[in-house]
């Protein structure tokens, strides 16, 4: 009997874990799907994004905190809903593939003539340079160097260069995005050196259709719910950023599904846990707008607390959740060092992950405006696994999610201790 009973209890645990991961594995697919466009700028991607996570508050019985769940806030921003082409020698290349843009680029259209940019006196005689600069394009070469004095001229030339004439910067780096809050006079290209430099500098034509649409005051917003715990004075804080980059023209958009599809389908996880299983405090959860356009989101609602910041206990924010081979970092646990050491022997306790790493202070993600104003806070990442990040290819098939029942548990744990 004693055997049985012992079998029947390692078939519920392996069944919980189970379901754990596939529901992160669904919620994760459901936000990198095409129809929130990268939850982003273009066609409303982070707005339907939000709405999603709201949807699911609702449906698991949170109460937002205050009269509705979203907390609005403004800002600018540069986007490419329509054509982002380029063809070199009569070949369409594929954005985010063969080339991307920098993300305050300006519009551009019609066929270019190279210049070449190799010195500061190159660039003063384009600069000021009595020929028109219709039709012509800068061409600056990666020079692959630590040195920071060289590195900064490269970028001066590429920025400032971009306010006389398309830019067409030669690298083999990986292409990576981001979300633009400005707008160049032009665009900025960045090109494979190794594909495409020979083919330039024999002449291959090149064509380039580039717009953009930059929106002044656009309106993004922050999703926030609670569950009541027994003890109603002590409140812990979940966080996630929901946003992403969105979409990059017609034909590519970023799925971002560790960076953070991952880190929203924890928080809805742990919703849903709290929902079903009453706290001992309790517990709000952020879904937080704006973290990729400079941690937007989290900014405005610590300027604009929907109660007080010293009503929390403490705060965990959740970004990049999808993989953990190798572990996790605690961003802030060198600065909160008692709790560092709970979540260590936790961990060592349940045999839950591989490692966890201890990082200092960094303003990189949102929990970062919290500690600021004195709300103790940690940032919890994983490590290992696949390193896409910030590009086309951070697809939700290519996460894993193989440590997310052992780091949903830890947590768990972790919010009893603490």
């Amino acid at each position: 009997m004693r055997k049985l009973q012992l079998i029947a209890l390692l078939l519920f645990c392996w069944t919980l874990g189970f379901s754990q991961q596939e529901f992160g594995l669904e919620m994760t697919k459901e936000l990198c799907s095409e129809k929130y466009h990268g939850r982003g700028y273009v066609n409303d991607g982070h707005k339907k994004a939000a709405d999603f996570v709201q949807q699911k508050f609702d449906e698991y019985g949170l109460n937002p905190v205050g009269d509705v769940y979203q907390q609005s806030f403004f800002f600018d921003v540069n986007t490419f809903p329509e054509n982002v082409e380029l063809s070199i020698g009569g070949n369409k290349l594929a954005v985010g593939a063969d080339f991307i843009i920098d993300a305050n680029s300006g519009s551009y259209s019609g066929e270019l003539t190279p210049v070449y940019i190799n010195s500061d006196k190159d660039f003063f005689n384009f600069e000021y340079g009595k020929e028109s600069r219709d039709g012509k394009v800068l061409i600056i070469k990666d020079i692959n160097t630590k040195d920071i004095d060289t590195n900064q001229m490269l970028r001066d030339w590429k920025y400032q260069g971009a306010q006389l004439a398309p830019v067409i910067f030669l690298t083999d780096d990986k292409y990576t995005w981001t979300v633009g809050r400005m707008e160049f006079n032009y665009p900025i290209i960045e090109l494979r050196d190794s594909l495409f430099a020979d083919e330039i500098e024999q002449g291959a034509s090149i064509k380039v259709n580039i717009e953009n649409q930059f929106i002044k005051g656009l309106e993004s917003q922050n999703v926030i719910a609670k569950v009541e715990g027994k003890n109603k004075k002590r409140t812990i804080v979940f966080s996630a950023h929901y946003d992403h980059l969105g979409r990059l023209g017609k034909d590519a958009y970023f799925p971002g599904a560790n960076d953070n599809a991952s880190g929203v389908a924890m928080l809805l996880y742990l919703a849903k846990y709290y929902s079903e299983n009453e706290p001992k405090c309790n517990i709000v959860f952020m879904a937080f707008g704006g973290e990729e356009v400079g941690l937007l989101g989290s900014k405005h609602y610590v300027s604009n607390p929907l109660f007080p910041l010293e009503d929390i206990k403490f705060l965990i924010n959740l970004d990049i959740m999808g993989t953990g081979d190798e572990g996790i970092t605690v961003v802030n646990g060198a600065v909160f060092t008692k709790q560092f050491k709970k979540l260590t022997k936790l961990n060592t306790k349940g045999d839950y992950l591989k490692k966890i790493k201890m990082r200092g202070k960094a303003a990189n993600s949102d929990h970062y405006f919290f500690t600021e104003a004195g709300v103790p806070s940690i940032f919890i990442y994983t490590m290992g696994g696949v390193s896409y990040y910030h590009d086309i290819y951070d697809k939700a098939e290519t996460l894993p999610l193989n440590e997310f029942d052992d780091l949903a548990k830890l947590l768990l744990e972790f919010v009893k201790k603490i």
